[in-house]
Parts: structure tokens; sequence; C-alpha cells
């Protein structure tokens, strides 16, 4: 009976510290080194199995390994380990963790990978495994399905309002009219239609923020380089998503995620959001169309985000002319 209160006197009071620090631990070794990551995580799990932290890096760490595996069999075997933990991990948070890592675009991202498995498993094959995965992907938080819907345009323009739509003057550089195909590497340095429109919108964030009690956001340019990749894949591939896609003909064939794209330009810290909007011209008008609309306000306002990048690119030949892209990382 003593060792039994003894045990309880030194493991209460660890229990009683905040998730704050648990995430706080295994995000630095996430950072870091996460084969260690992992395995802390693991031990987590086993000891304090009701902590929602665990469950998280540890679904992010498999849903790494299963981009970087080179065999479909270890895209599968570690999707599926990274959708049971996602699936634990929304059993056990109480909203806190999902709402500052923007859990729904996450979700998103898992199930778009999932299908894209599971039609491989299906080409070999496979197609057990791939009924496999996809029933585990089912049993996912059914708001995924309402919180795709906010992969679409925000405010939509029909195709005379941009006809009339101008480059802003002074600043547009025009970029040499090539297409990407596939995912990016990571060092592809596309020209911003308006470095001050950029950092308006920034501008208009950051005092938006502070006048909320937060902390601004901080301009990083390798973030900045991806969000104008993506922008200008929206206009030249003609597609508006935040997955990417490559175009044959009148097909769209989905080639990457959001996160996998733009892991390849910024690796320094974990990425937690993106916006996209499409045929305004001002700053502004772009910045009001996020504002008003709950998930995209709700990416701007998140108070996990420390780094930011903005791009817009502007083409003449394209359905909406203009096209804005936000990403931040922790």
């Amino acid at each position: 009976m003593k060792k039994a209160i003894i045990f309880l006197l030194l493991v209460l009071p660890f229990m009683a510290q905040s998730n704050d620090m648990f995430f706080s631990r295994l995000e630095k070794l996430n950072n870091k080194d996460q084969k260690k990551c992992l395995e802390v995580a693991k031990r987590y799990i086993k000891i304090f199995p009701e902590n929602a932290s665990a469950y998280y890096f540890s679904s992010i760490i498999y849903n790494d390994r299963a981009d970087k595996s080179r065999s479909t069999s270890g895209k599968y075997r570690n999707l599926k380990r990274a959708i049971s933990h996602a699936i634990t991990f929304e059993q056990k948070d109480d909203g806190t963790i999902a709402s500052n890592v923007n859990w729904s675009d996450y979700t998103a991202e898992l199930t778009e990978r999932a299908y894209i498995i599971a039609d491989k498993l299906e080409e070999e094959n496979e197609e057990r495994y791939s009924t496999a995965l996809l029933a585990n992907l089912d049993k996912l938080d059914k708001t995924i399905e309402i919180r795709l819907d906010d992969i679409t345009l925000v405010e939509t323009k029909t195709e005379s309002d941009v006809v009339k739509l101008s480059p802003i003057s002074a600043e547009v550089n025009s970029n040499t009219k090539m297409e990407y195909f596939g995912l990016p590497r990571g060092n592809e340095m596309i020209t911003s239609a308006s470095l001050t429109g950029e950092r308006d919108v920034l501008k208009l964030i950051n005092e938006a923020r502070v006048n909320k009690g937060m902390s601004e956001l901080e301009w990083d340019e390798d973030l900045a380089n991806a969000a104008r990749y993506h922008a200008y894949d929206l206009a030249t591939q003609d597609y508006f998503d935040h997955a990417s896609f490559d175009r044959s003909g009148e097909k769209l064939v989905q080639v990457g995620g959001t996160f996998d794209r733009i892991k390849k330009f910024y690796s320094k810290s974990f990425v937690n959001s993106e916006n996209i909007a499409a045929g305004n011209k001002s700053p502004q008008a772009t910045y009001q169309q996020w504002f008003n609309s709950p998930g995209h306000h709700d990416n701007m306002f998140n108070a996990a985000s420390k780094k930011v990048g903005l791009g817009v690119v502007y083409d003449e030949d394209s359905t909406f002319g203009y096209y804005w892209v936000f990403c931040t990382a922790m």
C-alpha cells in the first residue's frame, strides 16, 4: 500500500500538468528529431492515454512517413497508422489543439492521400488493402466533409468581371508563361504580381491581430515562395483548390496535398494553414474576403501561428486573373 501511495504522489502531479507542456515538448522534438518524437509520444500514450498531444504528433509523423515511403505498401502501412492516431486524437482532444493546428486542413490532407493510395492499391490488385484503408478513413470525424467545402472560391467572379482586370500598375513583373507539373522541388522562384500588395495584406492582418491582443505574424520568404508557386499553379493549370493538380486537357489529376507542397519550400517549423482567393485585384478586397469567411478568418487569427508568407499572381489568360495565397507556420 505504501508503494502505491508513493507512486500516486509521484505520478499525479505530473498528470496534472497542462496539455501545453506535452504539446510543447513534442513539437520541439518533432522539429528536431521525428524518430525521437515518436518514441516519446508512444511512451506518453502508454502512461497518459487520455493526452491528445501524443496522438496528434504520432499521426503527423506517420503521415510524413507515408509521404516519404517509396513503396505503395509502405505508404499504406504508415498512412493507416496516421489515420488511426487521428481518429483517437479526435476522441481525446477537447478542441483546444485542433483549433490551434488547423485540424480541418490536416484531415483534408489525410483524406486526399488516402484516396490516392487506395487507387494505387487497386491498380496493384490489392483491393482488400484499399478497402481497409478507406474503411479506416470513414471513422474520422464526418465534419471533414463540411470542412472540405472551405476549399472553394470565397467570392466568385464571372468571366466578364475578370476580363476588365488589368495588372497592378508599375509593379507587375510578368512570368515567362510556362506550366509546372507534379509537386515542386522547392527552388522554384515565381515573380510576384505585387510585392507591395502582399505586404499590404499582411499589414491589415497584423493590425487586426494587435487589436485583438495577439502577436504579429512574421514574414518568411520561403513561405512566400510557396504561396506564389501555388498562386501561379492555380492560374496556369486553371483550377482552384488547396491540393495540387496537373491539367491534361479537360482532366485534372491530383499530384499532392497542401502540406506536401508547402513543405517543399519550408521545413523550419510546422506548417498549419493556407488560404486561397481569386478574382480581386486589391489587397484590401482580398483581405476582406478572407475576413468575412469563418474558416479563412480563423487561419489569419490563429494564435499558434508565428510565420507567414503571401503570394499574388496575375495571368490575363486565366479564369480569374488574380490569385492570392496565404500560408502560415508555427
